[in-house]
């Protein structure tokens, strides 16, 4: 008996793709994908913008900062092992700026790498303390830190509620501490003072017979000056022409028409005009010899 023999069929069943209906909308999608992806500049834009994403999103958890410290940091302590090691830090132009707070603020340990220290932040620090106008910071191979400052220079006294500052010349207030060696300062009177007495101590310099005498500058109404001299008599200023009545004042001084025993008040707020007033003590003088004649 013959065995059966099978045959495959000829038509095979094939797997067809269920693709959608033509003018569908999802029709539309794939043909609108199918048509942009095929172009190379889109596939490169869609790719660079997927990459910046990416790395923004690993900028964001801060990834690429820890590594770029952790960089920063091997690199720092690489060049300590190598020999750069701070040795010493030297400061020039220091007089009066306290040496604890220069200390503190610059914060060094000898021994640690020199390119642990930013010159910049130094200098940023320095200049914060009130008598250091200006600071130099800079690196010094092998192992120096070198600073070099610019100082505050006190013109004046601010006495302001029962109180003493040092004053510079641009009217920045220095310090209210350790005051003895400025005693010889003039004092300043008056809220706006500090402001203003930097430019009148610039142009009494001109009239150093004036300059010399001088004791306190008051600031009258925010408008004027009157000058204390020689810790007796008061000169009044006017609220202009101010070298003018300097001028005025220098030649009286000059010739010594003006007796500071006895003359209290000198007036010179009107322009081409002095008004006088005696002290007490010369008036009362001056009094009795007119009664005697």
């Amino acid at each position: 008996m013959r065995a059966l023999k099978i045959k495959p069929s000829k038509s095979r069943s094939r797997a067809k793709a269920v693709l959608p209906k033509r003018g569908s909308p999802s029709w539309w999608m794939e043909a609108t994908f199918r048509r942009y992806w095929s172009n190379s500049l889109i596939k490169m834009t869609i790719i660079g913008l997927a990459s910046l994403i990416f790395l923004a999103l690993l900028w964001w958890a801060e990834y690429p900062q820890k590594f770029g410290n952790f960089v920063s940091h091997s690199t720092v302590a690489a060049t300590g092992h190598m020999g750069l090691r701070l040795s010493e830090v030297l400061v020039e132009g220091r007089q009066n700026a306290p040496i604890e707070k220069i200390l503190t603020v610059v914060n060094v340990r000898q021994g640690n790498p020199l390119l642990a220290y930013d010159p910049y932040l130094i200098k940023k620090r320095l200049e914060e303390i009130s008598w250091i106008r200006q600071a130099t910071v800079k690196r010094q191979l092998p192992g120096i830190i070198f600073i070099q400052l610019q100082e505050r220079q006190p013109v004046a006294l601010w006495q302001h509620q029962q109180k003493h500052y040092l004053v510079d010349e641009q009217g920045v207030i220095i310090s209210s501490d350790n005051l003895q060696a400025f005693d010889k300062l003039p004092v300043i009177v008056g809220g706006d003072a500090p402001v203003h007495a930097p430019h009148i101590l610039h142009l009494l310099e001109r009239f150093p017979d004036v300059r010399k005498r001088l004791t306190a500058l008051v600031r009258v109404g925010g408008r004027r000056w009157d000058l204390h001299l020689d810790k007796s008599f008061q000169v009044k200023l006017p609220e202009t022409k101010i070298e003018d009545a300097l001028v005025r004042l220098a030649l009286l001084i000059q010739q010594k028409k003006i007796n500071p025993s006895e003359v209290a008040i000198v007036d010179l707020r009107v322009h081409n005009q002095m008004v006088m007033r005696l002290s007490p003590t010369a008036a009362v003088r001056l009094k009795g010899k007119g009664k005697e004649t």
